[in-house]
């Protein structure tokens, strides 16, 4: 079992890297690593047992069918490896055990009641004498339609791997499921600063999650364009840029990385060349190494991206320095700003509406509505920051918009017309219509865009829309369904409801409601999820309600100065907009302290945020 975009391994007893001088050993050559391939290994956590994958096929010839074996320490030396019985019949492989050592991870093909098996996760369990039941598969929330590999679990019993399911940045991407209680939550995407357009596989995550180790193919720092070994470190709440382990890259693939021996040793499988068809295991002291790659670990630049929709413009904001770097025009009265997931587009509804600009603060009672009909939407390429406008014939109030993965269509809402339109964005021309009701205002979508969801504030529902058959289904919903956001794992759909002052919780596969609860605040706009909380900012009470996202209990409520609209969580922090003073808020995410306050422009409204990972905005941007 190998993932299709990584080849070949092969057998080397020892070999020196230049960057450092660190040595690399073959591990207990001759019993565990010989003339076939072996791969995939995982230690107790005592280091007394150990299970790894064996076939006896050719490397990059080809399927491979492999099945896992397992030794134990006896006297100091390694047994004769002996099939685990649980294998030995289907194709088994990248093994894992749990820190407690009652729980094994790997992946099969095995049968599963399903027409078409693929590669998924499964798990197997000791009984009271120690020896392993049944395997079972992992559930059809964490398992998908493509190939799922290496599982690997932290101290807290939080599960990572890797997965070709659709709707990730690249190939592969690599994935996080939380322990809640002895039960896992729905996937969630390591994101941008880790996954890259090209393709993350396997991996390792240190027992206290604040060091990951995985292999990636196809990026321009690899020794090779096949599989090299990076690493990247948590800071902060977020992960660090991924680092070349040059010292452990060979010239051909390097993969399957194992922390072992709390945390001082690393284990990986690898080749050297390209034409070797063996792969065997390889040990290195992990800790220098480690520490050598933490002394230089640097954090990406996040900019963020801001609509003012009375200053007709979208700020640019260094979130480093909080200041604005650049103002880019757009239409008249943009609200909603997206960003395709490459990192490459903007694309911002020119909705026509907005309040009189403003230079200073102003009070509730003094705004003033404008009306300026518009017919486009904005194209903004972060390659240059130079835009483009899409007139849309016959199309009035466009607020909401949505943009695909790479940029090259968009989503629109036609409040007047009660649509969304679909829209290729190198041509102008409309694919597609989809006729939700009144009001259309605001929309988000699954991560692989294959349903998105729209609320219509003036009918009272909300409209799913299915990408693939065009079909679309509408909900009943409490008075004024505005604001929209998908919970972090994409399980649930919340609908605040303006009118109503609720918040509404649906699965967002079958729109079943799951709760519904009163938003604690006048006219719930808008909400956004950090640390398993929800964020509720209420424009008439000037508060922000926060409650738990698991539970829905209401936990506290934050009382704020002035009129709040838009609010985005990113690292730990919350970004509050204020459009009356012409302001964003940031709080702390866990005190719930306000720790600043800048301004980016007239009457802010939407953001996004968007990673420099290799300087290119920072250069465009002329920083």
């Amino acid at each position: 079992m190998r993932p299709l975009a990584l080849l070949c391994l092969c057998l080397s007893v020892f070999y020196s890297a230049s960057a450092q001088n660190v040595a690399v050993t073959t591990f207990a050559e001759g019993n565990i690593s010989t003339d076939v391939i072996e791969y995939g290994i995982t230690f107790s956590e005592n280091m007394d047992e150990l299970y790894f994958a064996r076939s006896n096929g050719r490397w990059g010839k080809g399927s491979l069918t492999s099945t896992i074996y397992y030794s134990q320490k006896v006297n100091g030396r390694w047994s004769n490896p002996a099939v685990a019985s649980f294998s030995g019949e289907f194709d088994d492989a990248e093994p894992h055990l749990s820190i407690d050592g009652n729980t094994l991870y790997f992946i099969s093909s095995r049968p599963n009641g399903k027409a078409k098996p693929s590669a998924d996760i499964w798990r197997v369990t000791r009984n009271g004498n120690r020896d392993w039941g049944q395997p079972e598969r992992l559930g059809d929330h964490i398992n998908s339609e493509g190939t799922e590999y290496s599982p690997r679990t932290s101290a807290n019993g939080n599960l990572y791997f890797a997965s070709t399911r659709a709707g990730g940045y690249g190939q592969g991407d690599l994935y996080m499921v939380e322990n809640r209680g002895g039960n896992f939550s729905h996937p969630i995407n390591l994101g941008p600063i880790v996954n890259s357009p090209t393709g993350e596989w396997n991996l390792e995550i240190s027992r206290d999650e604040k060091v990951l180790v995985f292999e990636a193919s196809g990026r321009p720092q690899n020794v090779t364009g096949y599989g090299d070994l990076y690493i990247s470190f948590k800071d902060g709440g977020r992960w660090t840029v991924p680092q070349n382990i040059k010292e452990l890259n060979s010239g051909g693939s390097d993969l399957y990385p194992e922390i072992a021996a709390q945390g001082k040793e690393l284990y990986f499988a690898s080749s050297k060349e390209l034409k070797n068809e063996w792969v065997n295991i390889y040990k290195v002291d992990f800790e220098a190494l480690r520490r050598s790659y933490e002394q230089f670990a640097t954090s990406s630049t996040p900019y963020l991206f801001v609509a003012n929709r009375s200053g007709h413009e979208v700020a640019v904001v260094n979130l480093d320095t909080e200041k604005v770097i650049k103002k880019i025009p757009v239409g008249k009265g943009p609200h909603e700003i997206s960003l395709s997931k490459d990192g490459n587009f903007i694309s911002v509804a020119n909705y026509g509406s907005f309040p009189k600009p403003h230079k200073g603060p102003i009070k509730s009672n003094e705004l003033k509505w404008m009306n300026e009909k518009q017919q486009s939407a904005t194209i903004i390429s972060t390659n240059d920051f130079k835009s483009r406008e899409l007139t849309m014939a016959n199309s009035q109030a466009m607020h909401g918009v949505l943009t695909n993965a790479d940029g090259s269509i968009i989503w629109l809402t036609a409040e007047e017309e009660g649509v969304v339109k679909e829209v290729e964005v190198k041509t102008g021309n409309l694919l597609h219509s989809y006729k939700t009701m009144k009001g259309s205002h605001v929309l988000r979508s699954t991560s692989d865009y294959s349903r998105i969801y729209a609320s219509n504030i003036e009918s009272n529902t909300i409209s799913m829309i299915d990408t693939k058959t065009k079909e679309v289904v509408h909900l009943e919903t409490p008075d004024g369904p505005e604001g929209l956001e998908l919970s972090p794992d994409g399980s649930e759909l919340w609908v605040l409801s303006n009118g109503a002052n609720m918040v509404t919780v649906l699965n967002a596969t079958t729109l079943e409601k799951i709760a519904d609860f009163p938003s604690k605040g006048r006219f719930p706009v808008k909400l956004t999820f950090t640390n398993h909380e929800a964020w509720v900012a209420n424009v008439f009470s000037r508060n922000i309600s926060v409650f738990d996202a698991i539970t829905k209990e209401f936990k506290r409520e934050i009382i704020l100065e002035t009129t709040p609209l838009s609010i985005f969580a990113y690292a730990g922090k919350v970004y509050v907009t204020l459009p009356r003073k012409n302001l964003i808020k940031v709080f702390d995410a866990v005190s719930k302290a306000e720790v600043s306050e800048f301004s980016p422009g007239i009457e802010p409204d939407g953001m996004q945020v968007l990673e420099d990972l290799d300087g290119r905005l920072k250069e465009q941007l002329g920083e």
